[in-house]
């Protein structure tokens, strides 16, 4: 019983290097963001006069549109539950671990480093979403006080002036991009369970329809700029994998034996 215990041991991948991960992630992700700072910061001016003109006048129908007449008990029940999967202990920081387990279990290291990017993506979001909510001090819609934006002054009022953008939605935007941008098809419920954070934040009277919406953007923004690099190396084994199933090959290319020996160090 002890011998096949220690056989799966001995085939567990080694340690990956921590410092040099998190190195890597961080260099791709200003790599990107140096590179595009530019129509980055376009995105960013685009969606929030898109707000400011077309969405900001109509949030309160929108959002009564989204809460309806009544206030159904089942609803009330899911929003809340579903709001707090964008808790940043939640979601974002234990999900990720589960997804850098995974990948580590397998010896995928893009995988882990995948991990990672998703991490990097809500912390960023999140720092640029607290900046805007310090900044602007949008009142909640549950604080029942005028919708108007009243500064640094009256953030130190409490929480209920730190509306917009929604730091929620920013967060798990922010880890789902990187997963949709370089898992591909994978990583779409994420962004749908995104989404229905988005709107948990809604029925529970938390934000109005532009504090989500410009938290989407900033998530989708950072979170694509932590993943894209990973989107190349999937592509990469993947047509590694289609290669070597052409010439007669049948399995061991993402095993960790593959991935140490045979695939370029760079793309790693």
């Amino acid at each position: 019983m002890k011998q096949p215990i220690r056989k799966l041991m001995g085939m567990r991948p080694p340690p990956v290097n921590f410092v040099k991960d998190y190195r890597r992630t961080w260099w791709t992700t200003r790599h990107f963001l140096n590179r595009n700072r530019w129509s980055c910061l376009f995105a960013l001016a685009l969606t929030l006069v898109s707000a400011a003109l077309f969405i900001h006048p109509h949030d309160k129908t929108l959002l009564a549109g989204v809460q309806g007449q009544a206030a159904d008990p089942a609803l009330s029940r899911l929003a809340a539950e579903v709001s707090h999967w964008g808790d940043f202990l939640l979601f974002n920081l234990g999900g990720t671990f589960l997804i850098w387990l995974f990948g580590y279990l397998r010896g995928l290291r893009w995988i882990q480093r995948l991990a990672y990017s998703a991490l990097f993506g809500a912390i960023l979001a999140g720092i640029v979403c607290n900046a805007f909510r310090f900044t602007v001090g949008r009142a909640r819609p549950k604080a029942q006080l005028e919708d108007r934006f009243y500064g640094f002054p009256g953030t130190l009022n409490g929480w209920d002036f730190h509306g917009f953008p929604s730091g929620h939605t920013s967060a798990v935007f922010g880890t789902a991009a990187p997963l949709a941008t370089a898992a591909g098809p994978w990583g779409a419920p994420v962004l749908l369970v995104s989404g229905t954070v988005g709107w948990s934040r809604l029925y529970k009277n938390q934000h109005y329809p532009t504090d989500v919406m410009v938290g989407a953007v900033l998530g989708l923004i950072f979170g694509t700029a932590t993943g894209w690099h990973l989107r190349k190396v999937r592509l990469r084994l993947s047509r590694a994998k289609r290669r070597q199933r052409s010439r007669g090959s049948v399995g061991g290319l993402l095993s960790p034996e593959y991935l140490s020996s045979s695939t370029p160090k760079s793309i790693l």
